[in-house]
């Protein structure tokens, strides 16, 4: 980055942020009036990103993952503070990642720079008062995906609009042939597992997966980035990286014959491609009794909480509980997912302005 470059500040802390986060970073490079600095993975780095801090210490799940990482996220978050600071920095971009975003979401009010929140916090689901704190900062504009999302947070007052998620209009694609690692992909017969992407979280829910299936000859990991891969290997299974592209994705998800997922923005994309699967999550001991206490959703699986009733098996597991409870409750729990649940979520989702217009419409602000 050059001395005196105007730059935009991107914060995503996780993989899904990092998909979404992608064609932000292309528009804002495009505009050859500015750079983009930040924090993001690979796609993001990929499109133009300046990274100023280590992407693989960011993605975390729970209270319990936090603690033996505070020092450095601490570090990580001073230094984008830093850059949000700095008099060359016009704006913010913030993407999911509450503990760092809304942070600097705040700072940047105060600093009257105008920023743009994308994927904000899950207020719908608890911590409201985030609406109302957001609602204060007269310099955000918040960008939703969800219709519940837009309610709630109208409602509190905020300026928010409704943006389409970027797999909703990705086409399925069955000539394009998947060969990662060099091996051709042949996953008709496969259960394919998507532990989650904070290595923490993966551990803890690799080995329920493991439980739930019978013939792990049958069973492919997808990774969702290269820096996973050998943690995944350690069980001597078959591992994939997930492919940097929606379309990509897509095919691998269609393909496979079922899917065990972690809840998130992969249990959309699997519906979306038509998948059957279940949901299941094994939180921290810390993360279990706090969101018992305080979480008041009725589902927890995105593509549950979309279509308002229980589509896609979801079971999140008690630290405590054994295997076997596990495996008697959902052995026979897999949902069959069809094209009308695929056509409806496509058509919830169809809504709204493109993460490209969003873009754009943020950088003319700055002419």
């Amino acid at each position: 980055m050059k001395e005196r470059t105007r730059y935009i500040l991107v914060c995503a802390g996780e993989d899904s942020g990092d998909s979404i986060g992608e064609s932000l970073v292309k528009a804002i490079v495009a505009d050859a009036r500015f750079e983009a600095v930040g924090a993001g993975g690979i796609r993001m780095q990929n499109a133009g990103l300046c990274s100023l801090v280590e992407y693989e210490i960011l993605p975390v799940s729970g209270f319990g993952d936090v603690v033996p990482r505070y020092f450095k996220l601490r570090q990580s978050f001073n230094q984008l503070k830093t850059a949000l600071e700095s008099p060359n920095c016009v704006g913010l971009i913030a993407i999911d990642y509450p503990g760092f975003n809304m942070k600097l979401v705040a700072l940047a009010g105060k600093l009257r720079k105008p920023a743009l929140y994308v994927a904000p916090p899950q207020v719908w689901a608890w911590k409201r008062k985030r609406a109302k704190e957001l609602a204060k900062n007269p310099f955000v504009k918040l960008a939703v995906f969800f219709d519940f999302e837009e309610t709630v947070y109208k409602d509190a007052g905020c300026n928010v609009v409704r943006v389409q998620h970027p797999f909703v209009n990705s086409k399925l694609n069955d000539s394009i042939v998947l060969e990662p690692q060099g091996d051709k992909i042949r996953l008709s017969s496969k259960i394919i597992l998507l532990p989650g992407s904070r290595k923490s979280q993966a551990l803890r829910n690799l080995p329920i997966y493991l439980k739930t299936v019978q013939d792990v000859q049958n069973v492919v990991v997808i990774a969702a980035r290269q820096k996973l891969v050998p943690v995944f290997e350690k069980f001597g299974l078959q591992v994939v990286v997930a492919p940097q592209t929606a379309e990509e994705r897509m095919a691998l998800y269609h393909a496979a014959k079922y899917a065990i997922a972690a809840p998130g923005t992969a249990t959309l994309e699997l519906a979306l491609s038509g998948k059957s699967m279940l949901i299941c999550t094994k939180p921290d001991v810390l993360t279990y009794c706090l969101g018992r206490l305080f979480i008041r959703s009725k589902y927890f699986a995105l593509p549950n909480i979309i279509m308002n009733h229980l589509v896609f098996p979801e079971y999140i597991m008690a630290p405590w509980e054994s295997y076997d409870v596990l495996r008697q409750r959902i052995a026979s729990a897999v949902s069959v997912a069809n094209d009308d649940v695929s056509a409806e979520l496509r058509e919830k989702l169809n809504v709204g302005k493109s993460l490209e217009q969003l873009a754009l419409e943020f950088l003319g602000q700055f002419v």
